[in-house]
């Protein structure tokens, strides 16, 4: 048991996936607007990269994580998130060769950017035997809403993060994350969000698939 799950029992963890420096900016995002909604909500929140997994190398899967509770969270010295909630993949071949579901607890969501068939992507879901705690998986094409929804490479290796929160892809995943988990709400993420449209397109775009 992490200190996170002891300490904080009614915290909720969200970890991003995605690929060091092509895809850092908009998982960052992701975890920002959903922290940022929930703190709106009233809720106590945490969000950091996760600078273990080298995340200046391209392509390198990385992780960016967000946490929510209705009380004050006391976990400050984990810098990982052992026991997410909600898992998120930005890219759909994190899928495969990757332990996403590592330490998820029961009722886990996973929301994946891809194109593909969501059936088709759920047989590489691993560990297996986590699996089963799944509750849903949910798909959307991010990358295709159009919109103005783009990737930007602001704030990676050094550079400085000038594009506002929400102007790209995390936008939308973002708002398929709070339709797919009920973690924060649509209303509030278009406060915040710098491109609303594309929060919008996210929540209606989004399918989710009961396991």
């Amino acid at each position: 048991m992490t200190l996170a799950v002891a300490v904080d029992a009614k915290m909720q963890e969200v970890t991003v996936w995605t690929r060091g420096v092509t895809l850092a900016k908009e998982a960052r995002d992701t975890a920002t607007l959903l922290a940022k909604a929930g703190s709106l909500e009233g809720k106590y929140h945490q969000f950091f990269d996760n600078y273990v997994d080298l995340p200046d190398r391209i392509g390198v899967p990385v992780k960016s994580y967000a946490r929510l509770s209705p009380e004050p969270i006391e976990t400050f010295y984990e810098y990982e998130n052992y026991r997410p909630d909600i898992v998120v993949l930005a890219e759909e071949t994190l899928v495969k060769g990757n332990d996403v579901l590592k330490g998820c607890k029961e009722g886990c969501v996973v929301v994946i950017n891809t194109k593909r068939d969501i059936n088709n992507l759920i047989k590489w879901l691993s560990p297996k035997e986590n699996v089963s705690r799944v509750k849903a998986v949910a798909a959307i094409d991010a990358d295709a809403l159009g919109a103005g929804v783009f990737h930007t490479f602001d704030g990676t290796e050094g550079c400085i993060d000038d594009t506002k929160i929400g102007a790209g892809v995390g936008a939308a995943m973002a708002a398929a994350v709070a339709k797919a988990s009920g973690i924060v709400k649509l209303e509030t993420l278009l406060k915040i969000a710098e491109n609303k449209k594309a929060v919008q397109q996210g929540w209606d775009a989004v399918q989710v698939v009961a396991l």
